[in-house]
């Protein structure tokens, strides 16, 4: 056990006592002689026993719950590249909201934190044949939930689509794609 551990834990253990945490003292498996004889420790013994080598306590690793929280973290991430892929193409306010629960201000950070600047003014609207286009591609996902992240991913999808196209003005993900599913929905 590195000796830094040997700190982590009894500063850890110091703190919960102090703040008369008695219970997470002993989940820790400290008994009550002991709790009394940290709480009467002096620095010089603190760090003293913290740069020993010798082990005081075991490490152990439940592989469940380090499961799970791998398992968790991995689906933050590709929640969190999802939010940042629909800021990057224009998701507005509304939709970011809807779709992510982010407030006005945290969808606006974010955009900051991406180097995006939005437009003041309205987002202008495709014409008649990228309205179209727009519809038959839409119409190909079959997406049978518009207010899933499933529908979401597909209009993200169509927006990097009309967006590689030659001929296509810049399509912000709310202003052309969003707009037309829910107007022919």
């Amino acid at each position: 056990m590195t000796p830094s551990l040997n700190y982590d834990i009894l500063i850890d253990a110091l703190h919960a006592l102090k703040e008369g945490d008695i219970r997470y003292c002993e989940k820790l498996g400290f008994t009550y002689d002991e709790m009394n004889t940290l709480n009467r420790i002096t620095l010089d013994e603190l760090f003293i026993i913290s740069r020993a080598y010798a082990r005081f306590m075991n490490v152990t690793i439940h592989h469940e719950a380090l499961h799970l929280l791998l398992l968790q973290s991995g689906q933050e991430v590709k929640l969190q590249d999802q939010i940042n892929r629909a800021i990057s193409l224009g998701g507005s306010l509304e939709l970011i909201n809807r779709y992510f629960s982010l407030t006005s201000h945290e969808t606006c950070a974010r955009r900051r934190l991406l180097g995006i600047h939005v437009a003041q003014g309205r987002t202008r609207l495709p014409n008649e044949n990228i309205d179209a286009d727009i519809w038959l591609r839409w119409q190909k996902q079959r997406v049978d939930n518009i207010e899933s992240l499933h529908a979401l991913d597909a209009m993200m999808q169509i927006t990097e689509e009309l967006a590689c196209k030659d001929d296509a003005p810049p399509s912000p993900l709310s202003g052309s794609v969003l707009c037309l599913v829910k107007k022919k929905n």
